[in-house]
C-alpha cells in the first residue's frame, strides 16, 4: 500500500510540474507575440518621427517619439515578464531569448530618448548639439539591430523550441 501511495504522489508531482512548464511556455508564446506587436508599432512611430525631423515637423516628431517610447516600454515590461517565465523553465535558450529582447528594447528606448532630446536643439537651431543626440540615436538603433540579428539566429538554431 505504501508503494502505491508513493507512486501516486510521484505521478501527481510529474503532472503538476509538466503542467507548470507547459503553462510557462504557453505564456511565453503569448508574451512574445505581444512584444513583437510593441516592437513593430514602436519602430513605425520611430521611423515616422525620424521622417518628420527631416521635414522640420518637430511637434509631430515629438508626439511620435513619445509614442515610440511608450510602445518600446510596454514591450520591455512584457519581456521582463517573459524572462520570469523563462527562468521558471530553466531552459537557457528561452532565458537568452528574453534577455536579448530586453537588451534590444533598452537600445530602442535609448534611441528614441536621444531623438527626443535632439528635437529642442533642432528647434533652436543648435545643430551641433542636435547632431550629437541624433548620432547617439542612430548608434543605439544600429546596436539594437545587431541584437535583433542575434535573437533571430538563436531562434533559427533552436527552431524546435519556438513556434
Amino acid at each position: 500500500m505504501r508503494n502505491l501511495t508513493l507512486i501516486l504522489a510521484m505521478v501527481t508531482m510529474v503532472i503538476f510540474f509538466s503542467g507548470c512548464i507547459n503553462s510557462d511556455i504557453s505564456r511565453m508564446d503569448q508574451l512574445t507575440s505581444t512584444i513583437n506587436d510593441h516592437l513593430k508599432k514602436g519602430d513605425t512611430y520611430y521611423n515616422q518621427a525620424a521622417n518628420n525631423v527631416n521635414k522640420f515637423l518637430y511637434e509631430a516628431a515629438i508626439k511620435q517619439t513619445n509614442s515610440a517610447l511608450s510602445e518600446f516600454d510596454q514591450g520591455r515590461s512584457s519581456a521582463q515578464e517573459g524572462l520570469i517565465y523563462a527562468k521558471n523553465t530553466k531552459e537557457p535558450v528561452f532565458i537568452d531569448y528574453f534577455q536579448l529582447t530586453i537588451q534590444e528594447l533598452d537600445l530602442r528606448i535609448n534611441a528614441s530618448s536621444e531623438m527626443k532630446m535632439a528635437i529642442p536643439y533642432l528647434q533652436g537651431n543648435e545643430t551641433a548639439n542636435a547632431n550629437q543626440h541624433l548620432d547617439l540615436a542612430n548608434n543605439y538603433m544600429q546596436q539594437s539591430i545587431t541584437i535583433q540579428t542575434q535573437k533571430t539566429d538563436l531562434v533559427k538554431q533552436n527552431v524546435n523550441k519556438f513556434k
